[in-house]
């Protein structure tokens, strides 16, 4: 009997909305960082090889379509990560938090207009 319970309760938490609101902001923080070490190193390693390195290196960066996808990638990380940050500092001053699943769609959906409108802009 325990362990059903257990598993009702466990199985309750996964469906939460605030476990995978928490779950995202975690992995789009780690990659985030992952992406500032990556790009740190990548800069300055071609600064400090030079200026026709350094140039080369931009080049090569500007004009790899994979990467002008990537980087769609990387602005909606940029956007969810900032938005769910605001969603929990309301939460810790005290606002919304009985509304935890209303605002968390709300910020989705504003992230979606927001990251939308960065790709029309983008791809256009």
């Amino acid at each position: 009997m325990v362990a059903s319970q257990r598993y009702k309760t466990n199985s309750q938490v996964w469906n939460a909305v605030g476990m995978w609101a928490w779950m995202l902001h975690r992995a789009t923080g780690i990659g985030l960082v992952l992406y500032l070490i990556l790009h740190a190193t990548l800069i300055s390693t071609s600064l400090i090889s030079g200026a026709q390195s350094f140039n080369a290196t931009l080049t090569m960066l500007m004009t790899n379509p994979v990467l002008h996808y990537m980087e769609l990638l990387l602005v909606g990380a940029v956007i969810y990560h900032g938005l769910n940050g605001v969603r929990l500092l309301l939460f810790d001053i005290g606002i919304g938090f009985s509304k935890q699943k209303e605002i968390f769609w709300a910020a989705m959906v504003l992230g979606a207009i927001m990251w939308i409108s960065v790709v029309v802009v983008k791809l256009s």
